[in-house]
């Protein structure tokens, strides 16, 4: 639980750091739901923090670079650390480490660019429980 809650500052210190537009969206993703909060995704280099939602609560910070920036499509791939509290089940006391490198695409194709529509995979490389791939959907709005 330390490592959450250390994991939870680191968070609140970058997106505060970074003097960029925020957003904020929801994935649905094969292992989990994700709540996230992040930096302006339109930008070339931005990041995001994930909160995951299931049964355990989850956090992941990732960053990402746009590979492909247009005016409706943007492709980014990044590299993403998380923490999940026993996501296997096990009722024990460690909390799980991960790390993420998530590819994906962000789409808008409405008048105002704010609102997109997120497409991602994942492999997630796992300390103790075993590696495994989630992919998924999800939405994002932006404040600009």
């Amino acid at each position: 639980m330390k490592k959450l809650v250390l994991l939870s500052f680191a968070l609140f210190a970058f997106i505060s750091l970074a003097k960029a537009q925020v957003s904020a969206g929801v994935n649905l993703q094969s292992s989990e739901t994700f709540v996230t909060i992040g930096t302006d995704p339109s930008k070339q280099i931005f990041g995001e923090a994930r909160i995951g939602t299931g049964g355990d609560v989850g956090v992941e910070l990732m960053g990402a670079y746009n590979i492909i920036r247009k005016e409706d499509v943007n492709f980014y791939a990044g590299l993403g650390l998380g923490l999940d509290d026993d996501r296997n089940h096990n009722h024990d006391d460690e909390d799980d480490i991960y790390i993420a490198i998530p590819i994906g695409l962000l789409v808008t194709p409405f008048n105002s660019k704010n609102l997109g529509l997120v497409l991602e995979a994942a492999p997630i490389l796992a300390d103790d429980h075993g590696d495994y791939f989630r992919a998924g959907f999800g939405f994002k709005y932006t404040f600009r």
